[in-house]
């Protein structure tokens, strides 16, 4: 009976507790709905509320994203400044609230003291389908060893929720040893075609050695609004840049000379006369159009074509709309030719036109200022010789002529791609006499030049010869015993020349050679000193000498 009574008691308890139990999961259910609720109305994924969460609206910034622009424009380098536009978007259906959005950048950056805490933005709210556009501009380091991806990622946060973290956005830089030198060949050609007619013209077999000489010699090419860009913001240049061009527009150079481009990884500059390009086929122009005295008659570019080779890398300037000698035209005459042959190229390619070639190289100071009103930056020459960055005027650019007349064998030599031997000189005793680049002197005065050649290899290199062209009334009136080169040269047509095999020049070293001149008679001279290293010469820049009357 006890035991009875003791079961029944346990069986009452037990029944208790199981109703328990059941009170307690109901009372849980009830709490978790109502904190279910109260979770989901918040603050998640972009900042939902109860309200937008009743009527099933939330906001997203899943469609959000990054753009690089280069402030030099162009390709990007180390220490160079990035711009970094960060397009926050609300795809979503309902308003953000209490927007936070994060910069997260790489090691490849350097961060100032403003931004040394983190590149971030406050929103109070970005409304459902709006587009908010933040930026800011970042500098890249120096310490860049190898062409690198750089990249930042966005991190947005809303209310009290988790982030929204986006993918990766990133950009090349490109890590070239910088051009630290003087000079910059800029190369002039015309039509490329694999059977010339006239001399200017160039075979396209030779069009390709050209490139494989530039290749060979470690040159790289860039446009004019690279040029522009090293000057205006010292965008770093290839170690050793040219640029190629070609004047007119003819057709052969998107059928002959592109295909090589591309072979080679190079670009070129193409000075067109807009009036002579077609937009078709059938509205497809010749050189008569311009040169109406020519036998030679070529087809000029096509706009298709144009925006082809545009698209790819190439660049395209003026070289006015008709062909006009600039420096023989009026005032108006010389705007609209230009004004109106940038408007043709803008239009079609857009970007900005900044630079024209003279048409028949007719330069004219006189019309220099003109050229800024005409909305450009500067103007190249023909046929004028290698650009030297120290000396360089933007209306005045020096250019090569370039054309059948020049051996391939040549074109190293002509072009003096070999920067590793370099030749100066040097005037002794007259400081007092020669300043800006010019010795003055007089009748009957002697002056000592030496010129000396370094040889910038670790190996030796051996010369062939030694040339020093002198005008009709600069005399030789010695040969110094001190220099390393002290026999007394041969003479052929004021061309002195001193021709061995014996001439080397040790590795890292330097050999030279002093002379002792005198002026004959009153004028203004240029002295020319070259040397034959392998098969091509190797020129020093030209001394100019004034001699005037003896007092």
């Amino acid at each position: 009976m006890k035991s009875h009574k003791f079961f029944d008691k346990n069986q009452k308890e037990l029944v208790y507790l199981n109703y328990m139990s059941m009170l307690f999961i109901f009372l849980m259910s009830i709490l978790f709905i109502f904190t279910g609720c109260s979770l989901f109305t918040g603050n998640i994924a972009g900042g939902r509320d109860r309200d937008t969460e009743a009527k099933g609206l939330f906001p997203s910034f899943s469609g959000s994203y990054i753009e690089f622009e280069d402030v030099n424009g162009g390709d990007t380098y180390p220490g160079e400044d990035l711009i970094v536009y960060v397009n926050v978007i609300n795809s979503g259906n309902a308003e953000a609230r209490d927007v936070r959005v994060n910069l997260v950048t790489d090691e490849f950056f350097k961060l100032n003291k403003e931004n040394r805490e983190g590149i971030y933005w406050n929103i109070d709210s970005i409304k459902a389908g709006e587009k908010v556009k933040l930026n800011t501009r970042l500098t890249l380091r120096d310490s860049i060893t190898e062409d690198t991806m750089v990249s930042c990622n966005l991190k947005i946060n809303s209310g009290k929720t988790d982030s929204f973290i986006g993918t990766n956005y990133s950009t090349m830089v490109y890590c070239v040893k910088p051009f630290e030198g003087n000079f910059i060949p800029i190369i002039g050609l015309h039509a490329i075609e694999d059977h010339i007619e006239a001399p200017i013209e160039l075979y396209t077999s030779h069009f390709e050695k050209l490139c494989s000489v530039l290749k060979e010699y470690g040159y790289e090419t860039i446009t004019f609004m690279d040029l522009l860009k090293y000057i205006d913001f010292g965008k770093a240049l290839p170690e050793r840049p040219v640029i190629i061009t070609s004047d007119d527009g003819f057709q052969d150079v998107y059928i002959n000379a592109f295909p090589i481009l591309k072979k080679y990884g190079y670009k070129m500059t193409v000075f067109l006369v807009t009036g002579a390009v077609g937009d078709t086929e059938a509205s497809r122009k010749t050189n008569a159009y311009f040169n109406k005295r020519t036998n030679v008659i070529r087809p000029i570019l096509t706009w298709p074509e144009i925006n082809e080779m545009h698209e790819y890398g190439c660049e395209f300037l003026s070289h006015t709309v008709n062909h006009v000698r600039l420096g023989l035209a009026t005032d108006g005459e010389f705007l609209y030719e230009l004004e109106r042959s940038k408007e043709d190229i803008e239009s079609h390619l857009g970007g900005e036109v900044l630079f024209f070639a003279w048409p028949y190289d007719n330069n004219s100071p006189s019309k220099w200022h003109l050229i800024p009103e005409a909305g450009y930056r500067g103007a190249v020459r023909y046929g004028t010789g290698v650009e030297d960055m120290r000396t360089i005027n933007l209306y005045d650019i020096d250019r090569i002529e370039f054309n059948s007349y020049i051996p391939p064998a040549q074109y190293a030599g002509y072009l003096n791609l070999d920067r590793s031997i370099q030749i100066e000189f040097r005037i002794d005793n007259i400081d007092d006499k020669y300043r800006s680049g010019k010795y003055t002197g007089e009748t009957g005065e002697e002056f000592m030049v030496e010129y000396i050649i370094n040889n910038t290899n670790t190996n030796p290199v051996r010369i062939r010869s030694l040339e020093l062209e002198l005008p009709e009334n600069i005399e030789l009136a010695e040969v110094g015993y001190d220099g390393y080169i002290n026999q007394y040269p041969g003479i052929s047509s004021n061309i002195y020349m001193w021709v061995s095999d014996s001439y080397t020049i040790p590795g890292n070293g330097w050999i030279n050679l002093i002379l002792k001149l005198k002026g004959k008679a009153p004028g203004e001279y240029v002295i020319n000193f070259r040397i034959t290293y392998k098969d091509y010469y190797i020129n020093c820049d030209g001394l100019e000498v004034e001699i005037k009357s003896r007092v």
